[in-house]
């Protein structure tokens, strides 16, 4: 039955919702971009102490709303990133959003809409509600998208968005309809134990589900061949809100993707069959992500391709969770999500600081940066070197946590390939890092980045500087996290 403290469990993203309409309120009656930014920033203070209440409060998954809403360390992990992604964000964005977006309320509104629809779908454990929370998440970000009023691109980013967004829910939401008409609920715990009481290996249905739900949510963590969408979108999209895809909206897919499959149990039945349907996608992710990447002109293309190869990384952490259905394998994955949001925050604030201040988003529109603007260089040459995964920095960690799991649950051919793949990557971040440090600039005029893309940088830098000497305090976070999603399944 309903109870009043399921809204304590509902807390966190019902303050992110109470807080987008607060900023729309704010933004209605004063038009000063510091108070409705400082609002949203300020804001989201409350539902980080939820947060932190409900993980020392809650050690063993709790559900409230009739078993639709799960609390446990798994969404709450997810959550805490999630608020983070907003702080900086904010941060980030908060000089381009004045100068290019002039819709200040609209912009983190939308924004902090999405984050709650982004913690929904970390935090359901039914099928319906998936699908609404990812309607949350994702009617923003079209919308985000189609922001930069007098650019033609953005609004071709905007249509392109909708359309393929629209097709790829509609391909969910019939994976979902054929769970339901499988197992006779729509509740992932109770499609679990039918999975593993009533239904058998050869079941052709169940495989048609799967890759119907695999399709959908590829979409989302823009994995090949359901990635068509990402680099027109990040090109054309403003600067910030290409930043927020990247991260947001990836992480939120994955977050959705674990649950189902996993705490769903989607793969207690054809599992060899759905084992290598996923790594081919992994393989195909990886190795089309990083060979279209090297070559490249505009930087923001080049890093919706290097987001894509990262989605064929995390895939092959996936792959090797759902193989073994083992702890150690989800919470490696879980680490590396947290280091590829932190990393790519920081490498997109090269970006929009760049198109912030001069307009130019080429790799040419780079050279001589470190004479231009040190702090910019160093910061945004750090974060990919992480991203490239150069020892002994945060991003090299993650990999090596990550592929040791997956070489140790027994794919090892999919480990050789990522390292194959990590080998290509150099080329395209090794190149923008020396077009940064040794080729002469176009021009001589300093660069210095806002306090807000200044502070965002420098907090992404430090934490990944932290997290590099204290992997192993995560991997206790995220292992209770990881966990959690078979508690209620043994």
């Amino acid at each position: 039955m309903f109870r009043v403290s399921d809204l304590y469990l509902l807390a966190p993203a019902l303050t992110v919702t109470l807080l987008a309409l607060v900023v729309m309120t704010v933004d209605l009656f004063v038009k000063r971009r510091v108070i409705i930014a400082g609002t949203a920033l300020i804001g989201l203070i409350v539902p980080a102490a939820f947060l932190i209440a409900q993980a020392v409060t809650y050690t063993k998954p709790q559900t409230a709303f009739f078993g639709m809403l799960v609390i446990d360390q798994y969404a709450i992990f997810f959550n805490i990133i999630f608020i983070l992604i907003a702080a900086v964000m904010i941060l980030a964005s908060y000089d381009y959003v004045g100068k290019y977006v002039k819709a200040d309320g609209e912009f983190f509104s939308l924004m902090l809409f999405s984050v709650a629809g982004m913690m929904f779908m970390a935090s359901t454990g039914e099928l319906i509600t998936i699908y609404i929370a990812l309607e949350l998440t994702s009617i923003p970000l079209y919308v985000m998208a189609g922001m930069l009023r007098g650019s033609a691109k953005s609004s071709e980013a905007a249509v392109k968005y909708v359309l393929l967004g629209g097709m790829s829910s509609a391909i969910l939401l019939y994976g979902f309809a054929l769970l339901y008409g499988l197992t006779g609920t729509t509740d992932l715990v109770g499609i679990a134990q039918t999975f593993k009481t009533s239904l058998h290996d050869g079941n052709l249905l169940v495989i048609v589900a799967d890759v119907l739900i695999m399709a959908g949510f590829g979409f989302k963590i823009s994995a090949v061949p359901f990635h068509m969408w990402a680099p027109d979108i990040y090109e054309g999209a403003p600067a910030p809100a290409t930043a927020f895809f990247s991260v947001g909206s990836k992480a939120a897919g994955f977050a959705a993707l674990i649950r189902v499959f996993i705490y769903g149990g989607l793969g207690q039945v054809n599992l060899t069959s759905l084992v290598l349907v996923i790594a081919i996608i992994a393989v195909m992710t990886m190795t089309l992500g990083n060979l279209v990447a090297a070559v490249q002109k505009n930087v923001r293309r080049m890093m919706a391709y290097s987001s894509i190869a990262q989605a064929g990384y995390l895939l092959v952490g996936f792959v090797a969770s759902l193989a073994s259905n083992n702890a150690a394998g989800n919470a490696a994955l879980l680490f590396f999500i947290l280091i590829y949001v932190i990393t790519n925050l920081g490498a997109f604030g090269g970006i929009i600081a760049l198109a912030n201040l001069t307009g130019g988003e080429t790799v040419d529109d780079f050279r001589g940066m470190w004479k231009r603007s040190p702090l910019l260089s160093v910061c945004t040459a750090f974060c990919l070197l992480s991203l490239a995964g150069i020892p002994p920095l945060a991003g090299f960690l993650s990999k090596v946590v990550l592929f040791t799991a997956a070489w140790n649950l027994g794919q090892q051919w999919l480990v050789v390939v990522a390292l194959l793949n990590s080998i290509v990557s150099l080329v395209y971040y090794g190149r923008l890092i020396k077009t940064m440090f040794f080729d002469e600039p176009g021009k001589t005029e300093r660069i210095t980045p806002t306090w807000g893309l200044s502070t965002s940088m420098v907090l992404a830098t430090a934490a990944l500087l932290v997290l590099t000497v204290a992997v192993q305090f995560v991997l206790n976070i995220a292992t209770p996290a990881a966990q959690s999603l078979l508690f209620l399944l043994k």
